[in-house]
């Protein structure tokens, strides 16, 4: 049996032949009508395997031209973007599209790439090898075309691959001829929190105002209280021993910032009343509260508000809207006195005088706000010169006395008896108004006789 299936003329006999639905004349007649060469011609289509087909030399592919496909200029896009694919190979690619992917990648090692190429895809946020720029004139040629061309995250891409292949001198010349390549660096330095490289920078390149109020920020940012002194600490020794030159403001600051910080670690309960980091007016306002003597300004006690006002630069404005605020909200009105009032210090025996370092104006304002009584805010009206802007403001802040007051300076001798009569019978404020009235008339009488003599 084994024999017989062996024996090839088995195989050839006609009755073992496979069986066919075709019938073998039509098949004889449509093959004779088809021409010879058409298959031939289309020899491409016969193959089912894509990688025979794409790699055939078939008389097809000889005869046609990729340039009635495509023109010169989408031809040489077509091939720059293959030149700089991304580096990625996808799972799931067949053997041929990976070769064809690690063909580009060695090509894009080991040869030059486009220069305005490379540039084009950063520039669109796109990735781009750049292990092939290996001379440093290539990587200064990429950069300035970068930065011809707005550069941003473009820039900042080549910054890093330049201070990764570089060594720092080189670095940082580049920086050094390249001021807005420095700025860039420095904002993504900024933006990235590596604090102690973006001091480090500004200090090689000579801006130590810039270093030093980065340093002063960074101390302040410490959460921790002992953390925040010992960097203030360091900071203050530091300008004062190295030699570099920073503006005497700055140093005012770091020491404010340094008194600051001790008085808090001093006084603790000036310290439970405030947050982690309070600024200096905060603190200011709590020395304010925790003064019991007005009358004297004690420069001894680091806690009282004329020595902290003092030792931390705080303007005369500042330190007197705070204690304005601060003994008006406690409704010691008593106080305002002598906040403002002061001897001059060029005649130390002449009486107090009232001095006020910022718009009277809003002194009214705001104790009207805070629900001052209307004998506080006289006081303080009776200090304007002019009497019509005080008369304005009187009527604003319903003070009805200093109303009156600037009437009489006004010599508005009718509006002072059209006042008295819409004022309640036998009230203070209409015993205040007929006097203002009968000063005014006495005053008119005695001109009158003076005019009369002359």
């Amino acid at each position: 049996m084994d024999i017989q299936f062996d024996s090839e003329s088995y195989w050839n006999r006609s009755s073992r032949a496979a069986f066919s639905f075709d019938d073998e004349d039509e098949v004889d007649i449509v093959s004779t009508e088809l021409p010879s060469n058409q298959w031939e011609n289309n020899g491409i289509f016969s193959d089912d395997s894509i990688s025979e087909a794409s790699f055939e030399n078939s008389p097809a592919l000889n005869h046609l031209s990729i340039k009635a496909i495509l023109s010169e200029e989408a031809l040489k896009l077509v091939l720059q973007e293959q030149t700089l694919d991304e580096r990625v190979i996808h799972k799931g690619v067949s053997p041929e599209e990976e070769l064809k992917l690690l063909r580009r990648q060695i090509q894009s090692t080991l040869y030059s790439p486009d220069l305005e190429v490379t540039a084009q895809k950063l520039l669109q946020g796109k990735t781009a090898p750049l292990e092939m720029f290996r001379s440093l004139h290539e990587k200064q040629q990429l950069l300035d075309t970068l930065l011809c061309n707005g550069g941003g995250h473009a820039v900042v891409t080549v910054l890093l691959f330049l201070k990764r292949t570089l060594n720092a001198a080189q670095f940082h010349g580049i920086l050094k001829q390249r001021p807005k390549a420095l700025e860039q660096y420095l904002s993504y330095l900024r933006e990235s929190g590596d604090v102690s490289s973006h001091i480090d920078l500004l200090q090689r390149f000579g801006r130590h105002q810039e270093a030093a109020l980065k340093q002063f920020q960074a101390a302040l940012s410490s959460e921790d209280a002992n953390t925040r002194k010992q960097h203030l600490q360091r900071l203050v020794d530091a300008y004062a021993s190295a030699g570099v030159g920073i503006i005497p403001l700055y140093e005012q600051v770091f020491h404010a910032a340094l008194k600051m910080q001790l008085l808090m670690e001093k006084e603790s309960s000036a310290s439970k009343l405030l947050g982690d980091q309070p600024t200096p007016i905060e603190l200011l306002y709590v020395c304010c509260q925790q003064n019991n003597n007005w009358k004297e300004q004690d420069m001894l006690k680091p806690i009282s508000p004329q020595r902290f006002a003092a030792d931390q630069q705080i303007s005369p404005a500042q330190y007197e809207w705070t204690a304005l605020n601060e003994r008006a909200q406690a409704q010691a009105y008593a106080d305002l006195e002598c906040i403002f009032e002061r001897v001059p210090t060029w005649h130390p025996l002449k009486s107090k005088q009232f001095h006020i370092s910022f718009d009277l104006t809003l002194a009214v304002v705001r104790l009207y706000e805070l629900h001052a009584p209307s004998t506080v805010l006289q006081l303080f009206l009776s200090k304007m010169g002019n009497s019509g802007e005080k008369l304005a403001l009187a009527q604003k802040v319903k003070c009805i006395k200093a109303v009156i007051d600037a009437m009489a300076g006004l010599k508005q001798q009718q509006e002072l008896k059209q006042l008295r009569e819409t004022l309640p019978e036998r009230s203070e404020e209409q015993f205040y108004c007929e006097n203002a009235l009968k000063a005014l008339q006495s005053k008119r009488w005695t001109t009158d006789n003076i005019k009369l003599k002359l």
